[in-house]
């Protein structure tokens, strides 16, 4: 009988810091899954911004002649 009280007494006991405890954990991974995510945001964004102004600046080399167009009345 005395076995049985000791596992509920660690039961509850576990139950209590899991309690406690997981506002912190929950805040670290929160904290770590926003490191990620500005880290891949930052990167796309720099990806994104250097392909655009490299398509810009092969579009802007592509340019072909300038054709002057006149009305006849």
């Amino acid at each position: 009988m005395e076995t049985f009280f000791e596992i509920i007494l660690a039961l509850v006991l576990i139950a209590y810091v899991i309690r406690i405890a997981s506002p912190y954990i929950l805040a670290y991974f929160l904290k770590k899954l926003e490191k990620k995510v500005r880290s891949k945001f930052t990167q796309d964004n720099s990806k994104n911004f250097n392909s655009s102004s490299n398509r810009n600046a092969t579009k802007k080399e592509k340019v072909g002649e300038y054709v002057d167009f006149e009305e006849i009345d």
